[in-house]
């Protein structure tokens, strides 16, 4: 619950700084040069940087999930191998 809440106060805050900051900016990305308003450029920046950070805990997660399968594996095919104790 802390959490959605901070989320939400971020996002509101980051919504303020945007609309405020509306005035015309030039953007220049390799040969491509553009106006946009700076409240584009800026709520832009902040969706890129959630996906981001939305795909790095997916991966995450999922890499947790398959670890320990991964280990379940590899005991299961060790339990089925011979003794090989050395005399």
């Amino acid at each position: 619950m802390f959490i959605l809440i901070l989320s939400l106060i971020c996002s509101f805050l980051i919504a303020i700084f945007a609309v405020q900051n509306a005035i015309l900016v030039t953007i220049q990305f390799f040969w491509v040069t553009k106006e946009v308003p700076l409240v584009l450029v800026i709520l832009g920046s902040a969706f890129a940087g959630a996906l981001i950070m939305l795909l790095l805990a997916i991966w995450r997660e999922l890499r947790l999930k398959l670890k320990p399968k991964q280990h379940s594996k590899d005991d299961h095919l060790n339990n089925n191998l011979p003794d090989q104790s050395v005399e």
